[in-house]
């Protein structure tokens, strides 16, 4: 179980990197998100300079007629076109079959001489044949064969592989009747892939359709505008890479289908067929213009969806992508972006997996948002040279794996944190054991609380300070006060070492010097990387109320007489364990005369701990406290200290430990 969490992280990343490079329906619905919104937010202006559409709107369709529309009507809007020069005129509609509405046609299968009657498919052949027209083809995947024989009118040249291989490929085709595109300069073909959502975002510029090659009506359109015989189609072994004129050239996907850049595309761009026919457009709107044929009439239903959300008549789509062809300005989404893409995830991917379990949740989050940041901003950097890169995938790839890399950090540290208080509660028992152990090493009340009082407050279950009294007589004790370096068990362990020997030392009466070189020793050979002990040793004669002592290291000693002036006894040895000494010599002693004096010992717990307003209490303070409760018992004193440190909520600074000889 343990590995299968220690490698989880990975298998999701290889999973997701999978599902990307697979290029499921789910990962083209998610990417389509992306760039739908990118073409919404980024539409941009265009001029369409040379495109104009001549629109079979409710207007004409109201005039003239229910479409379809006689053969001649046609044959007339193709001659008026001409004689307003215009440059080009390609149809987005098909006369896949014979005029119905064809007098000459009626009067012969009614047996009636039609000489000299109008032929209308005849005058639009005419037509066609006296202008520059494009006509369209459709791929069809009916099985059926329509028996139409017509050719494209361009020429091929393929460069570094078969470009056939690589195109889609339709079985048949929907086109105009095969007399009429003979008379035709060009045949275009105006195929859509389906896609799921019905929105269109590309489409080819080349497909096979029945055999043959056919260009797209964009690009049959440009090829007949410059005259241009022949189209290049450069491929490799990945697939087609580059189509050429000799006017442009542009970049598409292995397929050749290229993702059209919807630029806003003005009304006035419309001119409804009725105008033309009645001659109410000027020359100088339609000369030189490539003219686009197709229908916005809302019985017609040649309408399409594009990213932005629009829906526009189907001949608009060709405007764009004429557009698109004279700017070289498609959206790019190839192998290259494709590559970049796959790099991109597996980089989000590595650093989702990899930063969380290695900085603080917080810092996560602020990593996870800045990397989302970042591929935002890089996509659309990427986007404004018109290279699409998807990051939708991405950031939601990452963010899963990023809340699969929380969650099991958490289960990790919760599993940590769920040991570490079972140690806790171990070493918590093992404290609270080693707490009252030390308790009783420390003695019982002295009888004579008015002559020598002493109190532990400590900070933790452990105190690392300690005091003792040995009663040797009815007028003298021995007795000491002192604080271990460090905190916890082993201060506990070395500070009871230390009060063995004391206990035993001065039960049997030995000088205090002696008494400091046993401890001493003691302390240096049990201490725990370099712990030391800082100590005031010493001896009190009751009856003629004189102490003689060792300062070893500790705090300086107080004492204050009946009158509250105070003197302090600074250190003059250095602390308990530092070394080994071998005789007494080195302990040398002091002796204070107490007669209506009080000494004072304390630990640093005392004059470093804190007060109710966060302030030190510090000697000073210690002598303030007396001096204001005028205080001499040493009951009293300890009592009060220990109070005001006390008083504040917050967990002690250090032990607290105080004794006190009165010699009132």
């Amino acid at each position: 179980m343990k590995n299968l969490k220690k490698y989880l992280g990975l298998i999701f990343l290889a999973l997701l990197v999978l599902i990307k490079i697979q290029d499921s329906n789910f990962v083209k619905r998610i990417e389509n998100i992306s760039y739908d919104i990118y073409q919404s937010i980024f539409e941009q202006n265009s001029e369409f300079n040379d495109v104009l559409i001549v629109d079979i709107d409710e207007k004409s369709i109201g005039e003239i007629g229910q479409f379809p529309w006689r053969r001649d009507v046609f044959a007339n809007l193709v001659e008026k076109l001409e004689n307003l020069e215009a440059s080009v005129i390609s149809f987005d509609i098909f006369f896949s079959e014979e005029d119905k509405q064809n007098p000459s046609k009626i009067l012969g299968e009614l047996n009636i001489s039609n000489k000299g009657v109008l032929d209308t498919d005849q005058s639009l052949i005419t037509a066609i044949q006296n202008s520059n027209v494009i006509l369209p083809v459709l791929g069809d995947i009916s099985v059926f064969d329509k028996m139409n024989n017509s050719k494209p009118k361009t020429n091929f040249i393929s460069r570094g592989g078969d470009a056939e291989n690589y195109l889609y490929n339709f079985k048949n085709k929907i086109t105009s009747l095969e007399v009429i595109n003979n008379a035709a300069k060009g045949i275009g073909n105006i195929s859509y892939l389906d896609n799921q959502d019905g929105v269109l975002r590309s489409l080819p510029i080349l497909l096979k359709i029945d055999g043959d090659i056919w260009p797209s009506l964009s690009l049959e359109t440009l090829r007949l505008l410059h005259k241009n015989k022949s189209i290049l189609i450069q491929s490799s072994e990945s697939g087609i890479k580059t189509i050429r004129t000799k006017n442009y050239s542009f970049n598409t996907d292995p397929n050749a289908i290229v993702h059209i850049n919807y630029k806003k595309f003005s009304k006035d761009k419309y001119i409804s067929a009725v105008d033309i026919l009645n001659d109410k457009i000027s020359k100088n709107i339609i000369k030189d213009k490539i003219i686009l044929i197709g229908s916005s009439a809302q019985g017609l239903f040649d309408f399409v969806k594009i990213p932005s959300g629009k829906v526009i008549p189907g001949v608009e789509t060709h405007a764009h992508a004429i557009e698109n062809i004279i700017n070289n300005d498609f959206i790019i989404k190839n192998l290259k972006t494709d590559i970049i893409e796959i790099i991109i995830l597996l980089i989000s991917l590595i650093l989702v997996l990899i930063i969380p379990k290695k900085v603080n949740p917080k810092l996560s989050i602020v990593f996870f948002v800045g990397l989302c940041v970042f591929l935002i901003t890089s996509s659309l950097v990427f986007y404004q040279f018109n290279y699409f890169i998807d990051i939708f995938y991405t950031t939601l790839g990452s963010a899963f794996l990023f809340l699969v890399t929380l969650y099991f950090r958490y289960l990790q540290e919760n599993e940590i944190a769920i040991e570490n208080e079972k140690k806790q509660i171990v070493l918590k028992k093992e404290r609270e054991i080693a707490g009252e152990v030390q308790k009783k090493l420390f003695p019982k009340e002295f009888e004579q609380k008015n002559i020598l009082y002493a109190k532990n407050v400590p900070a933790r279950d452990v105190s690392g300070d300690y005091y003792d009294y040995i009663k040797i007589s009815e007028d003298e004790f021995y007795f000491t006060l002192a604080d271990v370096s460090g905190k916890g068990v082993k201060a506990g362990i070395l500070m009871a070492n230390a009060a063995a020997v004391f206990r035993s030392m001065a039960k049997l009466n030995k000088e205090v010097s002696t008494i400091a070189r046993y401890i001493n020793n003691q302390v240096a050979d049990s201490s725990y990387q370099g712990m030391f002990i800082t100590a005031v040793v010493g001896k009190y004669n009751i009856k003629e109320k004189k102490i003689e002592y060792i300062n070893l290291g500790h705090e300086p000693i107080m004492v204050y007489d009946e009158n509250f002036n105070f003197e302090y006894y600074k250190s003059t040895l250095p602390p308990l364990g530092i070394m080994a000494m071998d005789n007494d010599d080195f302990f040398q002693t002091n002796e204070i005369s107490l007669a209506n004096k009080n000494l004072v010992i304390y630990t640093d717990g005392v004059t470093e701990g804190y007060l109710e307003n966060n302030q030190e209490l510090e000697a000073k303070g210690v002598e303030k406290e007396i001096i204001d409760n005028k205080f001499k018992s040493p009951v009293s004193i300890i009592e009060h200290l220990s109070g005001i440190l006390t008083k504040r909520k917050e967990p002690l600074r250090d032990d607290i430990t105080c004794l006190i000889i009165s010699g009132f």
